[in-house]
């Protein structure tokens, strides 16, 4: 029965690195008699020297002894093998290399899936220029009253000077909140508020508050809209209109950042 394993190499600087280390690997460690070096020699005239090393060193690791292995082809995303399916995968940065190998005496298959090096060499922007997402940690444990600064995961208390500092530039892009209200009041309402360099951002959580009980909200917004820049400080406070009071807030902040 033929066997199929999927080699994602989620970084392309991991794959620049794999190649170089193998680039330097001497055809007498990848192939260990004279039947592997034909080998070697006719896969190399389709597939690239160093490429056809990564590919055999994956199937070694699998089980599969190079002096096994009779050919390694690559293979068409028009033209799969009924053993493999892919669904929801564009080909766009994919290669599929089939190894034939023998074993006990029989021929079989095996399939290694993985980025395209030479695609990823012409199209890193799609690996290396992916939006960034990172969540900046509020809260709160205890009782609070009409208003005040959230603290951050460091147990500090924010305020209209201190807060996260970014790092990079980028957008705020989700806000959401978790707190039990404790005590209730008609027509009461608690906003959490966004602050980026102490100036209020138009865009927060707001929760009613005229039950008792444990209420959240959340709100997502494009990027690009709430904007900041490296060196900025956002902080988030929280206020409460009527006679009421809260406690145990959590609060996240989502940003998405491109470099």
């Amino acid at each position: 029965m033929k066997k199929i394993f999927f080699v994602f190499i989620a970084l392309f600087f991991l794959v620049v690195v794999s190649l170089l280390v193998f680039a330097q690997i001497g055809s007498a460690e990848i192939n260990e008699d004279s039947s592997n070096d034909s080998l070697s020699q006719s896969s190399s005239e389709e597939i690239p020297d160093t490429i056809y090393k990564y590919v055999l060193d994956i199937a070694e690791k699998k089980g599969v002894h190079p002096t096994e292995i009779s050919s390694v082809e690559e293979v068409d995303f028009e033209s799969l093998p009924q053993d493999i399916d892919i669904q929801n995968v564009a080909d766009t940065n994919l290669a599929i290399y089939e190894i034939s190998y023998e074993e006990g005496g029989a021929q079989d298959q095996i399939y290694v899936i993985t980025y395209a090096v030479e695609k990823l060499e012409t199209q890193s922007d799609i690996i290396i220029g992916q939006d960034k997402r990172q969540f900046l940690n509020f809260g709160y444990a205890g009782e609070m009253f009409n208003t005040g600064f959230l603290k951050t995961a460091t147990e500090v208390e924010t305020s209209l000077e201190k807060g996260y500092i970014m790092t990079r530039p980028g957008s705020i892009t989700a806000i959401s909140t978790n707190l039990e209200i404790s005590k209730a009041a008609e027509e009461s309402y608690i906003e959490i508020i966004v602050y980026v360099n102490g100036e209020r951002f138009r865009f927060g959580n707001l929760i009613s508050a005229e039950i008792v009980g444990v209420k959240k909200d959340y709100d997502i917004q494009s990027k690009g809209i709430a904007d900041f820049e490296a060196g900025d400080v956002i902080s988030v406070k929280i206020v409460g209109e009527g006679n009421i009071s809260w406690k145990d807030v959590i609060t996240l902040v989502e940003i998405t950042t491109t470099n």
